[in-house]
């Protein structure tokens, strides 16, 4: 499934429930951080794949990327270059000669750039796993924070794609809503459970589907229809159709709800 089908699915899902939450009653905008998160969540698990639209996020693009491996390449060349002349026998100004160390690090630097996805995703997964250790926060923080280390190792619809992670995540991620206060923590902590549900359940109607951690036997695709093709298409304008009508429900007065509710039945 591509970003579309997947953020039609995850906010027809995350609508559907909006009725059955009693969180979303306890201020305004909670719904709207909630469907926000929601459509995050549907994005998120393709961190694992190297360009995807949530990976995109947070990195070059691909010809911005070959450009400074190229480029770092070339400046570290011209670094080995000005510090191995002059040990040939080959006189350098004294300015040139000193400049080796600051081509080089530029070359480094460069190289760096076009690994922004990997040093993002590193640098909070440790951050994370330090505010663990350092302020005794909730578990699901050093959970998130490995998660995020492993992430530049591991292959696409691996460990993150599979259903024991996402029960892992929402038992977390639900734990930690609960423990606060704050309206805000606890719409995006649910949106997220749902949206990375969703994500996964719009996998299984593809070729590729999910495994699972517990064997590498199991694996399940329905192979309902290709990627971005035309049953995705279908299935997300249904998507997108069956969201504006649960919201159109959703905003009605109770009273109405309930005499609509009736009125079928009678």
């Amino acid at each position: 499934m591509n970003k579309a089908g997947h953020v039609a699915l995850g906010v027809a899902a995350g609508s559907g429930l909006l009725s059955l939450l009693p969180q979303m009653d306890g201020h305004m905008a909670s719904p709207i951080v909630y469907i926000l998160a929601v459509a995050v969540g549907s994005l998120a698990p393709d961190l694992d794949h190297k360009t995807s639209t949530a990976s995109n996020l947070i990195q070059l693009s691909t010809q911005n990327r070959r450009m400074a491996q190229s480029l770092g390449l070339l400046l570290l060349l011209i670094a080995v270059a000005i510090w191995g002349l002059p040990r040939l026998g080959l006189d350098l100004d004294n300015v040139w000669a000193r400049s080796a160390p600051l081509w080089a690090a530029a070359g480094v630097l460069c190289l760096l750039l076009a690994k922004l996805r990997s040093l993002v995703l590193l640098g909070v997964g440790a951050l994370l796993l330090a505010a663990y250790a350092m302020y005794d926060w909730h578990w699901i923080t050093a959970f998130a924070g490995g998660a995020l280390l492993i992430l530049p190792m591991v292959k696409h619809r691996g460990i993150i794609h599979t259903p024991e992670f996402a029960l892992a995540l929402s038992i977390g991620a639900f734990s930690f809503g609960q423990q606060s206060d704050l309206w805000m923590v606890q719409a995006i902590s649910i949106g997220l459970i749902v949206g990375w549900w969703a994500h996964l359940i719009g996998d299984l109607f593809g070729r590729e589907g999910i495994g699972s951690l517990i064997s590498k036997k199991i694996h399940v695709a329905l192979r309902l229809f290709d990627n971005g093709g035309t049953g995705e298409r279908l299935l997300s304008g249904l998507c997108w159709g069956i969201s504006i009508v649960c919201w159109i429900v959703f905003l009605m007065p109770v009273e109405w709800r309930m005499e609509a509710f009736l009125s079928s039945f009678l």
